[in-house]
């Protein structure tokens, strides 16, 4: 998301993604990752989201492939 703030030139969301860059890597480390949360400097670090049910189907899909199952 700091690449994508940087070339749209987007100093809010360059400047909202430094603090997260600081405590990311401790929360992914320790696993307090929340699922669905887009990274975006709109939205709050810990916040979980839904996720679209279309964007569920291709990550299931991906899983099974990474896998080695057979796809439905």
């Amino acid at each position: 998301m700091l690449g994508f703030g940087i070339r749209l030139k987007n100093w809010r969301e360059i400047l909202g993604q430094l603090p997260r860059l600081l405590t990311g890597g401790v929360k992914s480390f320790i696993g307090h990752i929340p699922v669905g949360n887009t990274g975006g400097a709109d939205v709050p670090p810990l916040r979980p989201m839904e996720i679209p049910e279309d964007l569920q189907l291709i990550l299931a899909l991906h899983g099974r492939r990474k896998h080695g199952s057979p796809t439905e």
